[in-house]
């Protein structure tokens, strides 16, 4: 999300009060998954507009700003020293309210295109997806309302979930499509600083993706109609609420447990977390 984007998101809810609430969400999960990346003058911005920020500063040293960290060690140095422990509610992980559906025996990742801190943490998901146990599946849900393209990025996603699901090629596999789009927007948002005109450039954006998975765009808006695809739209619509706890990414162990970014020491306490959490 660029900064004069964010701006207008702050304009669109001071002229429009029944986007307030929409509008903070969105704004939380952005401060959340970005505090520590933006340019002081961005975040005068964002003091000089919004008087709800400051409600979110006990929150950005817990989890934001440690979030950066840990996902910058986890890739870095994913051998840490591990010693095993008893999991705690409210240190190690939370209760949804709400837990996602369909979701036992499961591991989510719910992150968006544009989030910085989803992609340090891709560079470590794979090894976490391969000690999972047989009967577990790792189920990725794509953020809609954060960055300029989100809808239009999740329903490349879901298109090309689908497509993969039909060929019975998992996240895993080198030769998923829907892994192929995620690393291609992952390095264009981030390491060439990709911004596709800002919202203005849709034709480009699809390109990114589809071209990646080697999709045609007739071929992803004919499939889009699918009911396998609107489902899949449809199951992530539930992960909004999720990230607005505390930012992207985030890991749900069986549609019921969220582990605390906060709390992930190393990549092998992520997947001891997600073991136990598995267990409850």
């Amino acid at each position: 999300m660029s900064k004069n984007h964010f701006a207008q998101e702050i304009q669109k809810t001071q002229e429009n009060p029944k986007n307030t609430r929409k509008s903070k969400n969105q704004i939380k999960i952005f401060v959340k998954s970005f505090a520590q990346n933006v340019r002081d003058d961005f975040a005068n911005v964002i003091k000089a507009k919004i008087a709800v920020v400051s409600l979110l500063a006990g929150l950005l040293s817990l989890s934001v700003a440690y979030t950066q960290g840990t996902a910058q060690n986890l890739a870095q140095n994913p051998k840490s020293d591990f010693k095993r422990y008893e999991l705690k509610e409210g240190r190690d992980f939370v209760v949804l309210k709400e837990p996602l559906p369909n979701a036992q025996n499961s591991v989510i990742e719910i992150f968006s295109y544009a989030c910085p801190f989803c992609y340090r943490y891709s560079k470590i998901l794979p090894k976490v997806i391969e000690s999972l146990p047989k009967n577990v599946e790792f189920k990725p849900y794509h953020l809609e309302k954060m960055g300029d393209y989100g809808k239009v990025a999740s329903q490349v996603f879901a298109v090309l979930l689908d497509k993969d699901k039909k060929s019975n090629i998992t996240t895993k596999d080198s030769k998923s499509a829907f892994l192929k789009a995620q690393n291609a927007y992952f390095s264009e948002y981030n390491i060439k600083k990709e911004r596709w005109g800002q919202g203005k450039n849709l034709q480009a954006f699809l390109h990114t993706g589809l071209d990646a998975a080697g999709v045609k765009i007739e071929e992803f808006y004919a499939a889009l109609q699918e009911s396998g695809v609107q489902e899949i739209l449809r199951s992530w619509e539930a992960g909004y609420e999720v990230a607005i706890i505390q930012g992207v990414p985030a890991f749900v162990v069986n549609g019921k447990y969220l582990i605390y970014t906060k709390s992930i020491a190393s990549l092998k306490d992520l997947e001891y977390k997600i073991d136990e959490l598995l267990k409850k």
